[in-house]
């Protein structure tokens, strides 16, 4: 009985854990270059159990100790691209990453909604420069143009070349705050990626998907809610009761 309800209360935080991840998608559904994350439940460890009468076993079955949430995964999946007009948000078809320089380091979004500063460096909505591949960005005066491959011209003539920075499939992404990610694995320049002047990437969050998860969160919650009852009323009656000394 103490096992179930320990299964029990790590359901419930397995699953309170999913539906935060879950909520804060749907808060995120209409934000810029916003990667969806994901949260799955998986057991423990499992214990195998036998029924011991004499000196024989018999062999009953595994039995899991409890769950637990995995860390948090971060989707790739191509979000729509919606045409703005603006001539400094850019997006990215692709799996690659814009890279920005931050107090904290190089970080890096998929949120292309660009500007200039007062010293006519491209940064973030937010200030932080945009890197080039090699270095910060600063466009002088005139008609910007940006490529396909990130190569940015300036009434018709090259001023750099954004770095479009892709990384290998086991790697971490670790949120950081303002749609930026840390990553643990070194990235390289894609060679596949493509940028879209005047438009930006839209969440790429399922609606529909998350909806759906949230209710089977929301039922696995109260699934397990009852089962932390059920376990301590049983409980309850095997102190109270059975050991009573009649």
């Amino acid at each position: 009985m103490i096992r179930s309800m320990y299964q029990a209360a790590s359901a419930l935080m397995a699953q309170l854990t999913r539906q935060l991840t879950i909520g804060e998608n749907l808060a995120n559904a209409s934000t810029p270059g916003y990667r969806a994350r994901r949260t799955t439940v998986h057991d423990f460890r499992e214990m195998f159990v036998s029924r011991v009468a004499g000196e024989t076993q018999t062999p009953v079955g595994p039995i899991s100790t409890a769950v637990r949430p995995d860390e948090l995964a971060i989707s790739l999946a191509q979000g729509s691209l919606v045409e703005t007009g603006r001539p400094l948000d850019l997006a990215i078809a692709g799996t690659a990453f814009f890279a920005v320089q931050t107090p904290e380091g190089v970080r890096y979004t998929r949120d292309g909604r660009f500007h200039l500063d007062a010293q006519r460096r491209l940064v973030t909505s937010d200030g932080y420069p945009v890197l080039g591949l090699t270095g910060p960005l600063t466009l002088p005066e005139g008609d910007i143009h940006v490529t396909a491959d990130g190569t940015i011209l300036v009434n018709n003539a090259p001023v750099g070349q954004l770095q479009l920075v892709e990384f290998p499939p086991d790697a971490a992404f670790e949120p950081t705050g303002q749609n930026r990610f840390a990553v643990d694995a070194a990235g390289q320049q894609s060679q596949t990626a493509g940028v879209s002047q005047g438009f930006v990437e839209q969440a790429n969050v399922d609606l529909t998907q998350n909806m759906v998860e949230m209710l089977e969160a929301s039922r696995s919650y109260a699934l397990a809610q009852r089962m932390l009852q059920v376990s301590d009323a049983t409980l309850g009656l095997a102190v109270n009761e059975v050991g009573r000394v009649v």
